[in-house]
């Protein structure tokens, strides 16, 4: 039974906060309210019900507002994020300066650490709301108190002990649990409290039925709730829980969306003709969509629970679409056209010339949208505004929906195409798209109370930081990092002990070709500092300039010139096996002298490669000497100054450090075998220097 649309007799009013569902289902007396949704995977649903991981290793604010905002790199160490802290005066006056009393507000939800101070400016005492969170007394260690933290929430603080100009302050994010999920945003951050019971658990709309008539065969069904979709949610949760909310009548939720679909072809609806008549795929999503709004309704008396034949009524169209149609400029520009022939073409086929429409408009990278992305949001919002469509004045409503974009650091993944998977966003556009409707039907809606997005400025994107800026930001940063990042990498039980070892010279026991090992991650640290006092440096006999004693041969042992990995055991030229004795004469074994480095290409003095720059490398440096044969033997007396303890030294043997370029080597010192490696440069090991450390045992 197909029903007339009908608007409420009385004007109803949605609140915010939703009431919580009182599971009763909805009033079968009057005919049921039925809503199609359909679009491509947006509208399918790709926020994450749960399961999200934290995308960094670390998250801090700092009250220095030079501080750099957005990701913050440490090679081989991890990936943090860097922003600003929002300080007030004690008068709510927003301020950058250094102060000893105000109010600060954190950007998002958690257990966080407060320090005061750097260096010998870090002894003093901080309290936040009267409870003490930092102390560090003379002579001592910093002492902090862990504390939980919510957003749009102003803390007041007072930091004393201090003399002079009041320390910055900065603060670490201890609790990296994963964002952006619906566990996350609505049972851990408490959004949407309509969403979970008092005893932890989903609630259900026994009011509103959701139907999915896509993607599962025959169709698949169950009262709404946050796992009416599976694993994930779309807008139809939001959207669900509004009208459930607006109708006393039981309300149907058809679903018929599918990913990677245009509305230019896939979609197509047939007041915009064929472009190509004789692909079956032209239109067929629009034809599957009007056939799975059939098929449900046709078995509505299987479907909706407690059906008493009180028949329905096609109440409202949801469209959530748009990223397909980005791909070619022909439909970018004959999108709002092909939106407009979509309405009318629904309506039409469904007999409800004036039936309710709501546009969710793109919302990609929120107020950083691309400009394909912005042309098609120029269109949907164009059909939902009575001065460009005045036919649709009261029946057509566009929602933009960059307000609701969210960040990856705030997200489950970082996937852009679908929103970051961030539920909340879906949360926000589904409860956007139903307040929307519910104006349309006559009633009202409380908005949705967002906290604003930052709106980026023109240019600031590819503005490069000057020189000073650079300086000033790594400063900045310099608290956060040597105070935070660097001893935290030092506690790590992974680090730990290799960095105890490297640093008193002790051989490892297991051998390794590559030069980097624990330590490069927390210089890595000091680097991002701007601090290099730790840094490799050239240490006695300028080997450039040395002159080496070398003799190349091809052995009788041979392999194929394409063959790769070498290094074998070879016969040395008579006289030869213990050229790398101390005793060894180079000179009656006919030897030849040349400097360093030593190599070819095509058997000419020519640089390996033109591209490289890597310092330990040097591939891309014309030798000074040619290396004719297959085998190269050097040596060469060198001077060096006493070798220290608490300092860490190291051979490194250049020209290949890209994968699947050397081959295998031996270091001799004094007639000894120092480190050998039988192998060159595999799969994932390039850009690293080669040769050998220095341990203890032979320093001493």
């Amino acid at each position: 039974m197909l029903g007339i649309l009908t608007l409420n007799a009385t004007v109803k009013e949605i609140p915010n906060p939703l009431p919580d569902p009182d599971g009763k289902l909805g009033d079968a007396t009057k005919p049921v309210k039925v809503y199609v949704l359909a679009g491509q995977s947006n509208m399918v649903g790709m926020g994450n019900l749960s399961g999200a991981k934290n995308v960094y290793t670390g998250v801090y604010l700092s009250s220095d507002p030079v501080v750099p905002e957005g990701p913050v790199q440490i090679y081989r160490v991890g990936n943090y994020k860097a922003s600003t802290l929002k300080v007030f005066l004690p008068d709510g006056t927003p301020t950058e300066k250094p102060v000893a009393e105000g109010q600060l507000e954190v950007p998002q939800h958690g257990v966080y650490q407060l320090h005061c101070g750097f260096g010998e400016r870090s002894f003093g005492e901080m309290q936040l709301e009267g409870k003490e969170v930092y102390r560090r007394d003379a002579g001592g260690e910093p002492v902090k108190q862990d504390v939980t933290l919510k957003p749009g929430k102003r803390y007041a603080f007072k930091i004393s002990g201090f003399k002079g100009t009041p320390p910055r302050f900065w603060m670490q994010k201890t609790d990296l649990l994963g964002n952006g999920d619906l566990e996350a945003v609505a049972k851990r951050e408490g959004k949407f409290p309509w969403l979970v019971d008092g005893g932890g658990k989903w609630t259900v709309r026994n009011d509103v039925y959701f139907q999915e008539a896509r993607l599962a065969k025959d169709g698949k069904g169950s009262p709404l709730s946050a796992t009416s979709n599976g694993k994930t949610i779309g807008p139809e949760l939001g959207f669900g829980h509004v009208l459930g909310t607006f109708h006393d009548e039981q309300v149907l939720l058809i679903k018929t969306a599918q990913g990677n679909r245009s509305l230019g072809f896939d979609f197509r609806p047939p007041s915009s003709g064929r472009t190509d008549p004789d692909n079956k795929f032209e239109s067929l999503e629009y034809k599957l969509m009007v056939e799975g709004v059939r098929k449900t309704l046709d078995n509505i008396a299987e479907i909706i629970p407690g059906y008493k034949g009180q028949g329905y009524e096609i109440a409202g169209f949801v469209w959530f679409q748009g990223h397909k149609d980005s791909f070619t400029e022909k439909l970018i520009a004959d999108y709002e056209k092909n939106l407009v022939n979509l309405i009318n073409d629904v309506r039409k086929v469904f007999k409800t010339p004036k039936l309710p429409a709501v546009v969710a408009a793109v919302g990609f990278g929120g107020h950083n949208m691309q400009d394909k992305f912005l042309r098609i949001l120029k269109a949907q919002m164009a059909v939902g505004d009575a001065k460009q469509h005045p036919e649709y004045a009261g029946n057509v409503a566009s929602v933009d929906t960059r307000d609701f974009w969210c960040e990856v650091d705030e997200s489950p993944k970082s996937e852009d195409y679908h929103y970051n998977r961030n539920a909340e966003t879906y949360m926000l556009i589904g409860d956007a798209l139903g307040r929307a409707m519910v104006g349309l039907l006559g009633g009202k809606a409380e908005p949705f109370p967002l906290t604003p997005r930052p709106k980026r400025v023109a240019g600031q994107q590819t503005a490069e930081p000057s020189e000073e800026q650079k300086v000033a930001a790594q400063k900045a940063l310099r608290p956060i990092i040597m105070d935070g990042i660097a001893p935290t990498y030092i506690d790590n039980p992974r680090y730990n002990a290799a960095l105890l070892s490297e640093a008193s010279g002790q051989r490892p026991k297991r051998a390794n070709q590559f030069l980097r090992g624990s330590m490069y991650g927390l210089i890595n640290c000091y680097h991002a500092a701007g601090i290099h006092d730790y840094d490799w440096h050239d240490f006695g006999t300028d080997l450039n300039k040395a002159q080496w004693d070398y003799f190349s041969f091809d052995p009788s042992e041979t392999l194929p010139v394409e063959k790769g990995n070498r290094y074998r055991k070879v016969t040395h030229p008579e006289g030869m096996a213990n050229w790398f004795a101390s005793e060894f004469d180079e000179g009656k074994a006919g030897w030849k002298k040349g400097l360093q480095p030593f190599g070819q290409l095509d058997g000419k003095l020519a640089a390996l490669s033109e591209n490289c720059t890597g310092h330990f490398c040097r591939c891309g440096v014309k030798p000074k000497t040619l290396w004719k044969k297959e085998v190269l033997l050097i040596r060469a007396p060198i001077d060096l100054p006493m070798l220290k303890e608490g300092h860490r030294y190291r051979i490194v043997v250049g020209g290949a450090a890209h994968v699947n370029s050397g081959e295998g080597y031996a270091i001799y010192v004094n007639g000894k075998l120092l480190a050998e490696s039988k192998t060159g440069v595999f799969v994932r090991q390039g850009g690293q220097p080669r040769g050998a450390h220095i341990y203890s045992d032979v320093r001493d």
